[in-house]
């Protein structure tokens, strides 16, 4: 439900979108949370800025109304 949200208006917004599936690939979400200082939960969306974690969001929360761009 999260990633149909995102998707819907996916071109409009952004320049680049990735899905990683971090319950496949733990080892990446543990750099993700050490790299960036996110704690990890899914379904979440990340927004980051010269490898800066400027905004996250999580479960129901995640909406383009909500994310900073």
């Amino acid at each position: 439900m999260a990633l149909y949200r995102i998707e819907d208006n996916l071109k409009q917004k952004i320049a680049a979108c990735y899905l990683l599936d971090l319950l496949k690939y733990r080892s990446i979400s543990n750099k993700i949370e050490e790299e960036l200082g996110v704690k990890h939960e899914s379904p979440q969306i990340l927004v980051i800025e010269n490898g800066v974690c400027t905004y996250h969001s999580s479960h129901n929360d995640i909406s383009w109304d909500r994310i900073p761009i």
